[in-house]
């Protein structure tokens, strides 16, 4: 019996290493053609291992000049990117944790109701406030900003709240 267990284990093991070898396929062909020269990156038959390697074509990326559009600020995207990213990150985790764990844990007047609510938010279809959502945002002067793409993040989202709500029902309550 153990070593039919032992052998399934290791079948499984198997099976999820050639998974995670699959999946980083693609990962590995994108360093690959970053590190080709140009000539490389579309030969036939394809070529894994570069025949030299062009550690500058990183360099050329950050500093790449277009014919008709200009310099093309690589790295600022990265930084506006990293900057709305970190921003709506950390306002999703705080907001709706903090609200996720008023719903699981804490007792108040109206909570069942609010939280079918909060749920209910879920049913409006986003077509539907693209526009006065939009509205709100010129009328706040947001409009050409980053806000619009981060400053949502800091008041929940429903979703969000439901599924830390459920997880922090699991926990039970003497650890809290």
């Amino acid at each position: 019996m153990q070593v039919k267990s032992r052998l399934a284990k290791f079948v499984v093991h198997i099976i999820l290493l050639a998974g995670s070898v699959l999946f980083l396929f693609p990962l590995l062909w994108m360093i690959s053609t970053s590190l080709k020269p140009i000539e490389e990156t579309m030969k036939m038959p394809p070529q894994w291992i570069p025949t030299s390697f062009q550690f500058q074509n990183y360099w050329r990326a950050i500093t790449y000049q277009s014919d008709k559009l200009g310099y093309i600020p690589f790295l600022r995207y990265t930084i506006n990117t990293m900057h709305v990213a970190t921003l709506a990150v950390v306002g999703t985790v705080i907001s709706n944790a903090l609200v996720a764990y008023g719903f699981a844990r804490l007792k108040w007047p109206g909570r069942d109701a609010f939280f079918a609510v909060t749920l209910a938010t879920m049913m409006v279809p986003f077509p539907v406030i693209m526009v006065p959502i939009y509205v709100v945002f010129r009328h706040l002067g947001w409009i050409g900003s980053f806000k619009p793409l981060w400053v949502p993040a800091w008041f929940g989202s429903a979703f969000n709240i439901f599924l830390l709500r459920q997880f922090f029902l699991t926990i039970p309550k003497e650890l809290s």
